[in-house]
């Protein structure tokens, strides 16, 4: 089907609904991300703009993926990955997108030929620098998901947010940050690490030298104290939204308050909770070391080391 031009009040509307996809996806609000992808849809689809619309679907099944609708994603980004060409970077952010959906599901098998797609980029990405960063980005991603996935449980354990403050202000009296980490990494099962490890070889292979070097933390299972920092760089996604995120009520509550009224409250305990819990991650240790670690650290360090990168800003 040939592209029709769009019309002014078209690309009006489009102007309009696609900030607000965007946003829908960052608040991690799938209802409402539907609705504007149908809306976009309606615009795009008679007109034969199916790229342009691939794009918002890609946003939409990323969506759902992080609302833990991981079967309706991997349906969705395998219908992109049929109607878009394939050395095109949405048909990347497809594939990738689609690995970490596996490793969600702890699937390495079905997740391996799609890292080995996605980190095999050269006709998708042309400037070296560029394929450079989305590789070693990527790799890092799949070694997140990895850990995060390790650590998931079916059945979960009591989270209170008041004990796991107590428990966590009293081990930061107790025990260094390095100590802390320790403890952390300790708590990932042998069996976890297995997966880990196998999804960071995958990756390895992939990358130069020169690449491998880019990472910003090297995985090491061994080390328990390097296990734990590796944890909590992979929880930057959720507790970077969750406690830096300018939009987010927890952060204007630190920032009007001051750290002693958000611990008084139990804002950090509450939004680590939370983030936790949404991820099936409920073992009580884990949480006390997490906020801990945090509350250690400070909410104004952890948003300045921990800031995540969205896969697909690296298209800007």
């Amino acid at each position: 089907m040939s592209k029709k031009t769009l019309t002014k009040d078209q690309k009006e509307k489009l102007k309009e609904l696609e900030p607000l996809l965007r946003k829908a996806s960052h608040n991690r609000n799938y209802e409402e991300a539907t609705n504007l992808t149908f809306k976009i849809q309606n615009i795009l689809k008679p007109t034969g703009h199916e790229t342009r619309l691939m794009k918002s679907k890609n946003t939409l099944f990323e969506t759902a993926m992080e609302c833990g609708k991981v079967d309706k994603a991997i349906t969705g980004f395998i219908g992109v990955r049929s109607k878009v060409s394939k050395p095109t970077r949405l048909y990347l952010e497809a594939t990738s997108l689609l690995a970490i959906c596996y490793l969600r599901k702890r699937d390495l098998n079905s997740a391996r030929p799609y890292m080995v797609e996605a980190l095999k980029c050269e006709k998708h990405i042309k400037s070296k620098n560029q394929r450079t960063q989305f590789k070693v980005a990527l790799a890092k991603r799949f070694q997140d998901e990895a850990i995060l996935s390790s650590l998931a449980i079916e059945n979960t354990e009591d989270l209170d947010p008041t004990k796991i403050q107590e428990e966590a202000g009293s081990l930061i009296c107790k025990k260094n940050e390095d100590e802390i980490y320790e403890l952390l990494g300790s708590r990932v099962p042998n069996i976890a690490l297995e997966f880990v490890e196998d999804v960071h070889r995958e990756s390895q292979k992939l990358l130069t030298f020169e690449e491998k070097k880019l990472l910003p933390i090297h995985l090491e299972t061994k080390e328990k104290r390097k296990l734990g920092r590796s944890i909590i760089s992979a929880f930057e996604r959720v507790l970077w939204k969750a406690l830096c995120d300018k939009d987010s009520d927890v952060y204007k509550m630190w920032f009007t308050n001051g750290m002693q009224a958000f611990l008084d409250k139990k804002y950090i305990t509450i939004a680590i909770t939370t983030a936790l819990s949404g991820l099936s991650i409920g073992v009580y240790a884990i949480a006390v070391y997490i906020s801990a670690i945090i509350i250690k650290m400070g909410i104004e360090t952890f948003c300045d080391l921990y800031k995540p990168t969205n896969l697909m800003d690296l298209r800007k």
